[in-house]
Parts: structure tokens; C-alpha cells; sequence
């Protein structure tokens, strides 16, 4: 008989979230330093957004079942990897315009820390162990 256990998944879970967190309170940051103009408001609902999204993987990572485990950190590593690239693409795009470079940083900001955060969530992801009866 073949059973599985889930390693400890809390690294990850708090990981998550604070890259969760960071995420708001970065995109959060960019439009308060515009004075709240409302056609900056989309970088804080992106980074309010992405919050959401991961907060809802860290859920899933923190229980002890199996499925759910496997779908919110297979499912946060594909959020993390297309928030790298669209960061990236925002960034470059950004870079076209001279008098975006304010816009420049914050989506160069946050592209690093969903760099730094993906290679973090490889390193500390709960790994599936097969055992044997």
C-alpha cells in the first residue's frame, strides 16, 4: 500500500504571503506617491490583485491535505512566473517614455521581488514524500 505525506508547507505559506504583502503595499505606495491620482489606481488594484491571488495559494499551502497543497504551490509558482514576466514587460514598456521612469522603478521593484521570491519558493516548497507499507 502506498500512502503520501506532504512536508511542512509553512516556509512557504509565509512566504507567500509576504510577497503577497509586498506586493500591496508597493503597488499601494506607487499611487499614494502620485497623490492618489485616479488614472494611477490600476498599479494598486494590480498590487492588491496579486495579493488576493497568493493569499488564496498560501490557503491552499497551509492545509495538511494533499491535493489542495499541490494546487496552491504548483498554482503560486504560475502566478509568481507570470507576475516576473508582466513586471518585466510593464517595466520595459515604461522604459520608452521619459517621464514615466517613476512607473519605471516600481515595476522594476516589483519584478525583483517576484524574482527574488520565485527563486526562494524553489528552494523552500513542500516536497511530496512517497511511503511504503
Amino acid at each position: 500500500m502506498t500512502t503520501t505525506t506532504i512536508g511542512d508547507g509553512s516556509k512557504f505559506t509565509m512566504l507567500l504571503m509576504q510577497y503577497g504583502i509586498f506586493l500591496a503595499i508597493v503597488g499601494t505606495g506607487g499611487v499614494a506617491y502620485h497623490s492618489w491620482e485616479s488614472d494611477l489606481m490600476h498599479i494598486m488594484y494590480a498590487g492588491v490583485g496579486c495579493f488576493a491571488s497568493i493569499s488564496v495559494c498560501a490557503l491552499l499551502s497551509a492545509s495538511r491535505k494533499e491535493v489542495p497543497v499541490m494546487i496552491g504551490v504548483h498554482l503560486a509558482l504560475v502566478l509568481i512566473a507570470l507576475f516576473n514576466i508582466v513586471f518585466f514587460m510593464q517595466a520595459v514598456k515604461a522604459s520608452t517614455v521619459p517621464h514615466h521612469f517613476d512607473r519605471l522603478v516600481l515595476f522594476a521593484v516589483m519584478g525583483g521581488g517576484s524574482s527574488l521570491a520565485l527563486s526562494r519558493a524553489f528552494t523552500v516548497k513542500p516536497k511530496s514524500k512517497r511511503l511504503m507499507d
